[in-house]
């Protein structure tokens, strides 16, 4: 077996998702790092120098969670603490005060599956949902897909603004008949409940990464 099957099935086994509350997301930036001389070689009169460059790619965060409901693995407590990392920006789901979480157990520290996440919402007959998550419907992996999207009734003043200025590209991502336009706002008509999120997931994203 192969150290990527290796390090997949690590993360399979100890993949927990879960409807998580925010309770704290806090940058933790790693020590940066610059040159580091590794060896030195000296021929004759010349010396050669071998050198390499390891800098920080990613920002880290360290995040606190409410566990409100769990979807897939075991965890006992009922909040969590992990670390998620971002090539550059702010951590994407730290606007959301709900949303649908993976994370994986590496080398003894919970980390986010990077970009992993759905923002949901309490649907008008009490469960978890998430509108329609345009981006993985479009999966390279789309033909393989099961769930449908369904239509829900989410709460009434959940809508999604259109005004910055890549307002077309915003559009492109809130189309019929899966969301409604009304003026500057999208407002989701269709969208799926998180155990259909988290199979989605499981037939895309997770997949192509060799988690399922």
């Amino acid at each position: 077996m192969s150290l990527n099957t290796t390090l997949a099935q690590t993360r399979k086994d100890s993949l927990i998702v879960f409807v998580g509350e925010k309770i704290s997301v806090v940058e933790d930036p790693e020590e940066e790092r610059g040159w580091i001389i590794d060896s030195v070689v000296i021929k004759g009169k010349d010396t050669v120098v071998s050198q390499h460059v390891d800098l920080p790619f990613n920002r880290r965060f360290r995040a606190k969670y409410r566990i409100l409901e769990m979807v897939h693995g075991s965890y006992t407590a009922d909040t969590i603490e992990f670390l998620a990392y971002v090539h550059e920006g702010p951590l994407a789901f730290d606007e959301y005060s709900n949303v649908l979480l993976f994370v994986s157990n590496h080398g003894g520290q919970l980390y986010h599956e990077k970009y992993q996440f759905f923002d949901v919402y309490k649907a008008q007959n009490g469960k978890w949902a998430s509108p329609y998550p345009t981006a993985d419907y479009n999966h390279p992996f789309k033909d393989s897909i099961t769930v449908k999207p369904e239509k829900i009734n989410f709460p009434q003043d959940l809508k999604y603004s259109l005004k910055p200025s890549f307002q077309v590209m915003r559009r492109q991502d809130y189309t019929a008949p899966f969301y409604r336009i009304v003026g500057d706002y999208a407002v989701p008509v269709y969208g799926n409940y998180v155990q259909d999120l988290f199979k989605l997931k499981m037939e895309t994203t997770l997949k192509a990464r060799g988690i399922f």
